[in-house]
């Protein structure tokens, strides 16, 4: 099958899956484009300057996905069988079902490539050309550790976003709506999903947080999430804390759909997720210090207002690899250049024909 064909037979399935942020053919042809300079060259050689190369794929990829998100795990498969590479994967009991889903949609014979493990398995792992894993940090070095020599490693670990309002004095509902879609996807959980909302002093805050309020019972009204036990005790949790150390706090009670509170740290803290949003009024001055526990961890920042260009330094040099309007944090661009490193190319190896091409 050649990439052509397995570009044809993905583009359904993308549809069914809007996450993904793939319209059809169009965009998966130009993901290879830009990952390899052509489709072509993983059927065989291409034009490459004055050479000739080719993109070997890994024959087999060994997935380790996260049980948070399951579209990071749609998309690593999703990758993987654009490669033509055959797709093993070790998936968390909470993501199972959504693995199955996505695999069921697959044609016959893209789905023969896939394989949802029962376990992790050591002598599978050995066998594989590359490992792609996602998790927390300690996850990425405990299979970082156990890859033999010459095999591609590939991982995601921690990461964290945050959203940029700076001094706004007139905060609007759609501005607040953009917000509350930000926080309440994926139920605040993922490597894209806010974890605090900065603003400088100054800043209209509490006609901002009447804004956030409405918008927030209104996806929680259209969207509600079912909170296990665990959840409703992270939640409670963080309200207790929040107002004992006397920070503005509004909820929605025992629905558990969302809280916000107001808060003042001498440095950033991740908030627990599922819809507890913190405002944060930052100083400029005092920014860099504030920001410094997320150094090497910073993913996007989402932007709802003028962002200085010392601003966007300061969020580079902490590692920040997505600048997007408020809003569109948790969909990105399908060619977005995940941590910082462009799709594909990580598992990819390249063959260089020098000299005269030789014609089969």
């Amino acid at each position: 099958m050649t990439a052509a064909d397995r570009i044809e037979q993905l583009a359904p399935t993308c549809r069914l899956f809007p996450e993904l942020g793939i319209s059809g053919p169009d965009d998966l042809r130009t993901l290879l484009e830009i990952a390899l300079g052509s489709p072509k060259a993983l059927d065989g050689f291409v034009p490459y300057g004055g050479i000739w190369s080719h993109a070997v794929a890994p024959r087999r990829i060994y997935h380790v996905l996260a049980s948070t998100l399951p579209v990071s795990g749609w998309r690593s498969l999703l990758e993987g069988l654009l490669l033509g590479s055959e797709n093993l994967l070790q998936c968390p009991e909470e993501q199972r079902d959504a693995m199955a889903r996505f695999r069921a949609a697959l044609p016959p014979a893209l789905r023969k490539l896939t394989r949802i493990l029962p376990s992790y398995s050591e002598e599978i792992l050995a066998s594989a050309d590359a490992v792609v894993v996602f998790g927390r940090d300690e996850t990425i070095d405990h299979f970082r550790s156990r890859c033999r020599n010459g095999q591609i490693f590939v991982g995601y670990g921690h990461r964290a976003s945050l959203l940029w309002l700076g001094g706004i004095r007139q905060p609007t509902q759609v501005l607040a709506q953009a917000l509350a879609r930000d926080l309440t996807a994926y139920d605040q959980l993922g490597c894209l999903s806010p974890q605090c909302l900065i603003v400088e002093p100054g800043a209209a805050v509490l006609s901002l947080a009447k804004l956030l309020i409405r918008a927030l019972s209104e996806e929680a009204r259209a969207r509600p999430v079912r909170r296990r036990a665990e959840e409703a005790a992270r939640i409670r949790e963080a309200r207790t804390v929040a107002r004992a150390l006397g920070w503005p706090t509004w909820d929605d009670g025992e629905e558990l759909q969302w809280t916000l509170a107001v808060r003042d740290l001498p440095q950033f803290a991740p908030t627990c997720g599922h819809r507890v949003l913190y405002l944060d009024p930052v100083p400029r001055k005092r920014l860099a210090d504030w920001l410094a526990p997320l150094q090497g961890h910073l993913s996007s920042v989402g932007v709802g207002a003028a962002l200085p260009a010392s601003l966007r330094k300061l969020f580079c040099r902490l590692g920040a690899s997505r600048f997007c309007p408020a809003g569109t944090m948790q969909s990105p661009s399908p060619l977005w250049h995940h941590d910082g490193r462009p799709p594909l190319t990580d598992l990819i190896r390249w063959i260089d024909w020098e000299g005269p091409f030789l014609k089969p």
